[in-house]
C-alpha cells in the first residue's frame, strides 16, 4: 500500500523524522503517532545516493533557473509517497482466483456500502525480499518522477511495518512559456496540481502493481490486496488501530520494567553471594533458601506480567468491535473530517499564539475529551505496573537482609550446643585447622 502528503515551505518535521533527528529532550521526533524502537533504529538506510541534507537538496533543485516556483507559502513544493511492506494478501481457491467474501466498506464522504471484498491472509517475507521489494519500490518511484527531483527514500524498520518515505519535488514541463518561447532552453514548473491529478491518484496503485509484478514473481507483493477499497479507513478503524497500538506500547513497558526487576535480583544475589563467602558453609544453604525466594519472586513477577497482557487483550478487541465507550458515531465523521483539515492550516495572530478552529465544538469536544482520557489512562497503567515491580524487589532484596543475622544465630546456637555435648561426652579437642565449625 502506498499513500501520498503534500508539503509547503517551511514543512520539514517529515525531513528530521526521516533522518531520525531527536528533539531537546533527546526523543526521536515522529511522524503522525509512530511507536519507534532505538533497538532497532540502526536498521534504517536511504535508498537514495545523494548525501546531502534534505533541505539542501531542497532548496538547490527549486533555486534552478531553468526551474519556475511560484513564491507563495501555499505552493506546494515537495510531496511524499509512502510505501508500505505488504502483510495481507488475498485468498486464492483451487483454480487461483479470488475468493471473495461480503464486508462493510466506509468510504471517504462518510457513506458505508456492504461490498464483496477479497478475503485476506497474513504474509511474511524474509529479509532480502523485503530489501528487494524496497529496492523496486524506488526504482519505480524514481523512474515515474525524475532522479534529478528526488529528496531522499528512507527505509525504516525500527516502527510496527516496514515502510519507506519517498520524498520528491513535483516538477513538470513548462508547456505554456515553451509554447511562448520555442527559441528558448525548455523551462520546468513546480506544480503538484498538475503532476498530481486525479488521473494520477486513481492509477498509480494499479500502475505500480503491474511494475512489481514485471520485475519480480507475479504475486509476490501484493500492493494491491482490497485493503484501500472505499477510500481511506474511517476514523472507528482508526481510533481501533491507536487503542491497539497503545496496549502494544503498555505490554513493551511492562517488558522493559521486568527486565529491569531481573538486574535488580541479580543485584541481590551478588550481594548475598559476598555475605556467603565471609561468614562460611552455613550460609550457602540460605544463599539457596534466597536464590529460591528470588526466583518465587520473579515467577510472580512474569505470571503477573502475563495476566496483563492476556487482560489487555479483551480490551483492545473490546475497542475494535465498538467505539460505545467513545461515543463516535456517523455524525462525527463531517465534523472530524473539518478539524483535520483546520490542523493542517492553523491561524496564527501576531502575538506569535497559534489557533485551530473546533469544527462544531458541542459535537467534537466531547468526543476529543474522551480520545485524550483513554491515551492518559493507558500511560497511568504503565507507571502503575513500574511501581508494582519496584515494590516487589524491595520487598525481596528487605526480606533476604533480615534473615542473614537470624540464621547466623541459629547457626551459632547450634554450634555451641555441639560443643557442649562434645565436652560432655570427654571429646572435646583443640580447634585446629581442620576444624570446620564457625
Amino acid at each position: 500500500m502506498a499513500n501520498y502528503e503534500k508539503f509547503v515551505r517551511g514543512d520539514y518535521g517529515l525531513f528530521a523524522h526521516c533522518e531520525r533527528k531527536k528533539d531537546e529532550y533527546g526523543n526521536y521526533i515522529t511522524f503522525g503517532n509512530e511507536r519507534i524502537d532505538p533497538t532497532r533504529t540502526h536498521l534504517n538506510y536511504n535508498l537514495c545516493p545523494d548525501n546531502r541534507e534534505q533541505r539542501e537538496i531542497l532548496e538547490a533543485r527549486l533555486s534552478d533557473p531553468n526551474v519556475k516556483c511560484m513564491n507563495r507559502p501555499d505552493v506546494v513544493v515537495f510531496g511524499s509517497w509512502c510505501v508500505t511492506l505488504p502483510t495481507h494478501a488475498p485468498d486464492l481457491d483451487e483454480n487461483g482466483a479470488i475468493i471473495y467474501e461480503e464486508k462493510e466498506v466506509h468510504h471517504r464522504d462518510g457513506s458505508v456500502t456492504t461490498e464483496n471484498v477479497p478475503r485476506m491472509h497474513e504474509i511474511f517475507f524474509d529479509e532480502e525480499q523485503k530489501k528487494e521489494f524496497f529496492r523496486l519500490s524506488y526504482e519505480f518511484l524514481k523512474d515515474r518522477y525524475g532522479e534529478e527531483n528526488v529528496i531522499s527514500a528512507y527505509v525504516h524498520k525500527d516502527e510496527t511495518t516496514d515502510h519507506m518515505h519517498f520524498l520528491f519535488i513535483p516538477i513538470i514541463d513548462d508547456k505554456k512559456w515553451n509554447e511562448k518561447h520555442p527559441a528558448k532552453s525548455p523551462r520546468k514548473k513546480v506544480c503538484a496540481k498538475e503532476l498530481m491529478n486525479k488521473t494520477e491518484m486513481s492509477m498509480f496503485q494499479r500502475v505500480f502493481q503491474e511494475y512489481l509484478d514485471e520485475h519480480s514473481e507475479k504475486d509476490l507483493y501484493p500492493v494491491l490486496n482490497g485493503t484501500t477499497i472505499g477510500g481511506a479507513r474511517t476514523i472507528a478503524e482508526l481510533k481501533a488501530e491507536e487503542a491497539l497500538e497503545q496496549a502494544i506500547e503498555a505490554t513493551h513497558q511492562a517488558n522493559s520494567t521486568r527486565k529491569q526487576a531481573e538486574e535488580d535480583i541479580a543485584k541481590a544475589e551478588a550481594e548475598a553471594f559476598k555475605v556467603q563467602k565471609e561468614t562460611g558453609d552455613f550460609i550457602s544453604l540460605l544463599y539457596k533458601r534466597e536464590a529460591e525466594a528470588e526466583q518465587e519472586v520473579l515467577k510472580e513477577f512474569n505470571e503477573w506480567a502475563e495476566a496483563e497482557e492476556i487482560k489487555e487483550r479483551p480490551a483492545v478487541q473490546e475497542i475494535k468491535k465498538s467505539l460505545a465507550d467513545l461515543g463516535a458515531t456517523e455524525d462525527h465523521v463531517k465534523p472530524l473530517s473539518d478539524f483535520a483539515g483546520a490542523l493542517e492550516k492553523p491561524v496564527m495572530d501576531k502575538n506569535g499564539r497559534t489557533y485551530v478552529e473546533v469544527p462544531a465544538p458541542k459535537v467534537l469536544l466531547p468526543l476529543l475529551k474522551k480520545v485524550v482520557q483513554k491515551m492518559l489512562g493507558a500511560f497511568e497503567w504503565a507507571r502503575g505496573a513500574q511501581e508494582h515491580v519496584r515494590q516487589h524487589v524491595e520487598h525481596a532484596r528487605t526480606s533476604i537482609r533480615e534473615k542473614l543475622p537470624q540464621k547466623k544465630r541459629e547457626a551459632d546456637q547450634q554450634n555451641e550446643a555441639r560443643w557442649a555435648a562434645e565436652r560432655q561426652q570427654g571429646q572435646v579437642r583443640k580447634h585446629g585447622r581442620n576444624d570446620q565449625s564457625l
